[in-house]
């Protein structure tokens, strides 16, 4: 899990819309998952169960008004692709990887969220990525 250190911080930033909770959400997350390995290891997708995690975790605390907009608007698994699709700048091999799943996967959430979203929003996403 110490692998996806930086970019379940940047996740967390992004969702809370502040950088030193989002960073001290996240950690405190992967220091929980740390203390639940061996358990983790035991489950058929340990990733996407961590990940899962720190879903809940993140969506525990209230947003900031700089929060992110994606989970205000659309179901919870397409915000997230959302995010770090969009937002974070991940590849769709990157996003999947780190939400523990596959590609295809992630894409047909883009795709249900771009449906979703109004069409100024869709384009303000795919031409500005913010690097948090």
């Amino acid at each position: 899990m110490q692998l996806h250190r930086e970019p379940w911080r940047r996740y967390a930033r992004v969702r809370l819309g502040d950088e030193e909770e989002g960073t001290r959400v996240a950690d405190d997350a992967l220091g929980r998952l740390a203390g639940a390995w061996d358990g983790l290891m035991r489950d058929a997708n340990p990733t996407a169960l961590a990940w899962d995690r720190l879903c809940r975790e993140v969506g525990a605390h209230r947003p900031t008004r700089h929060g992110d907009r994606a989970h205000r608007l659309l179901p919870a698994r397409e915000a997230d692709a959302v995010v770090l699709h969009y937002r974070l700048g991940l590849t769709l091999t990157a996003a999947a990887a780190l939400m523990g799943t596959d590609v295809p996967e992630v894409a047909a959430r883009l795709v249900l969220a771009e449906r979703r979203l109004p069409q100024p929003t869709v384009r303000a996403l795919t031409h500005r990525p913010t690097h948090p």
